[in-house]
C-alpha cells in the first residue's frame, strides 16, 4: 500500500512522444496528486522538446536503472520505442515496483514471449497500455454486449482507415523490424478490443498485405528539410500540414522528417485479414496507412442472433447504434461521445487513474494483462506469417510450447 497522503510519484523509461503526452494526460487526470517525477531519455532533442511540449522538467537520468535508484518512485512507465520495452522492463528485476508497459509488449515475437515470462515472475503489477480498453465509447460498449443487447455475439467487421499513416512513415515505424510491423504496432489495439468484446481467444488466421502507397528509391537518410522536392512531393511535411492544418504538431517533433518515400520503407501500407476465435465467432480486419481524411477513420461492427452493433469510433466524437434484430427501420438506439481533444477516444486519463489505483491500493488488480497484450500480439503475428505465406495459420502454432497455454480457453482467465 503506498501512502496517498503524498503525491504519487512516476517515472518514464522514455520521455518523448508518448512519453510526453501521458505526463500531460496524468497532470489533467490526477491534479497534484502524481506528478512525472523522473525520466530516461536519451535524446537531448527529445527531452527538450518534451520539457517545452508539455511544460514539465522531470529529473533526467543517464540510464533507467540510475532513475530507480535514485528517484525514489512509486510506479514506472515503459514509453520507449517498442524494441526497448524488454530491456527496460529488465531493470525492474529484484523490485514490486508497479509498471505501466506501452503496447505492444515488444517489437518481434522472440522477445514478446520473454516479455511474457517476466511477467509471470514478477511479484509486482504490471498493466498494459491498451488504453483503448478505457475509452468511455468502448467501455459502454462492452456493456451492451455483456447485457445482451445483440443477444450472442456471430461474426464481427473492424476497419482501420488510417489517414495519418504519413507521420508514422516520417519516422522509425517505416521500417517493420523497428516496429514489429503494422500487425503489432497498430492492430493490436484492435484485436485486443474484438478479444475483449467477444470474451473470446484467437484461433487461427489468414491475412494478406502490400506496400503500396510509400517506399520508393530515396536514399535511407534523406529528410524533409534536405529534400530539392519538399515544395512539390504531396507526403513532405510542408504539403501535409498545409492540408490538414498547422494543428499536425506531431512533425514538429525530434525524428519526424525521414522521408517515406526511402529505399528503407519495408512496413506494409495496406492489410485484410479473416480470424476465426475459439468461442465459434468469426471476422474480418482490415487497416489501411493512405487513406483519406474526409473518410471514415474507425468502425467496428459486432453481429448478433438479436441484432447488430456499430461503432463508429470518428476522431473528435463517436457513435454507438445498436439496431435490434425483430423491430423495424426507426427502432435504432444510439449513444453519443464526445472526446473533448483528448486522443485515444479519451481513454488514456482513465487509463492513468486506474494505474494510480493498482499503485497505491494492492487489491486493485490492472485491468489490462501482459497475457491479454500477448494474445492480441500472437494473432498479429499469426496475422503477418500468414499474410507473408499467403495461407491460414494456426496461432497456437507461432507461440513457444512454454507459452502455448496462455492462448487457449476463456480471454476473460
Amino acid at each position: 500500500m503506498t501512502d496517498t497522503a503524498k503525491p504519487l510519484r512516476f517515472g518514464f523509461a522514455g520521455w518523448g512522444n508518448r512519453g510526453a503526452g501521458l505526463t500531460a494526460e496524468l497532470r489533467e487526470a490526477m491534479g497534484t496528486k502524481a506528478v512525472t517525477a523522473a525520466c530516461y531519455e536519451p535524446s537531448d532533442e527529445a527531452y527538450n522538446s518534451s520539457c517545452d511540449r508539455v511544460s514539465a522538467h522531470p529529473d533526467r537520468f543517464t540510464s533507467v536503472e540510475e532513475m530507480l535508484e535514485k528517484a525514489e518512485l512509486d510506479g514506472l512507465l515503459i514509453t520507449s520505442p517498442n524494441d526497448c520495452h524488454l530491456e527496460n522492463l529488465r531493470t525492474v528485476s529484484g523490485r514490486v515496483l508497479p509498471v505501466l508497459i506501452d503496447k505492444p509488449l515488444e517489437s518481434d515475437l522472440e522477445k514478446i514471449a520473454d516479455v511474457v515470462r517476466f511477467a509471470q515472475d514478477y511479484p509486482g503489477p504490471i498493466l498494459v497500455g491498451h488504453c483503448m480498453r478505457f475509452a468511455p465509447i468502448l467501455t459502454k460498449a462492452k456493456e451492451l454486449v455483456d447485457g445482451g443487447a445483440i443477444g450472442r455475439i456471430c461474426s464481427t467487421r473492424f476497419v482501420q482507415n488510417c489517414y495519418y499513416g504519413n507521420i508514422y512513415y516520417h519516422n522509425w515505424r517505416r521500417e517493420r523490424a523497428r516496429c514489429g510491423s503494422w500487425m503489432i504496432e497498430k492492430a493490436t489495439h484492435d484485436f485486443d478490443i474484438m478479444a475483449w468484446l467477444i470474451d473470446a481467444s484467437p484461433q487461427k488466421v489468414s491475412a494478406m498485405h502490400r506496400l503500396q502507397a510509400f517506399g520508393g528509391d530515396k536514399p535511407a537518410d534523406l529528410t524533409c528539410p534536405e529534400c530539392p522536392e519538399q515544395t512539390t512531393c504531396p507526403e513532405s511535411q510542408l504539403n501535409v500540414k498545409a492540408r490538414l492544418g498547422a494543428e499536425m504538431t506531431e512533425f514538429d517533433r525530434p525524428g519526424m522528417d525521414l522521408c517515406v518515400y526511402s529505399s528503407v520503407v519495408d512496413n506494409p501500407d495496406n492489410y485484410q485479414c479473416l480470424i476465426a476465435w475459439d468461442n465459434g465467432v468469426f471476422g474480418s480486419y482490415a487497416q489501411c496507412f493512405f487513406s483519406s481524411p474526409g473518410y471514415h477513420h474507425r468502425v467496428y461492427e459486432l453481429q448478433g442472433d438479436a441484432g447488430a452493433m456499430e461503432i463508429d469510433l470518428g476522431t473528435t466524437h463517436g457513435r454507438i447504434t445498436v439496431s435490434p434484430r425483430f423491430a423495424g427501420f426507426d427502432s435504432n438506439e444510439t449513444f453519443e461521445f464526445d472526446y473533448h481533444g483528448r486522443g485515444h477516444y479519451n481513454s488514456d486519463q482513465p487509463m492513468l487513474r486506474h494505474f494510480s489505483a493498482v499503485v497505491a491500493n494492492d487489491d486493485v488488480a490492472p485491468e489490462a494483462t501482459v497475457r491479454q497484450a500477448f494474445a492480441a500480439e500472437a494473432l498479429g503475428y499469426a496475422a503477418l506469417l500468414a499474410a507473408d505465406e499467403e495461407r491460414f495459420v494456426t496461432v497456437s502454432d507461432v507461440v513457444p510450447d512454454d507459452l502455448k497455454a496462455l492462448i487457449p480457453g476463456s480471454y476473460a482467465e
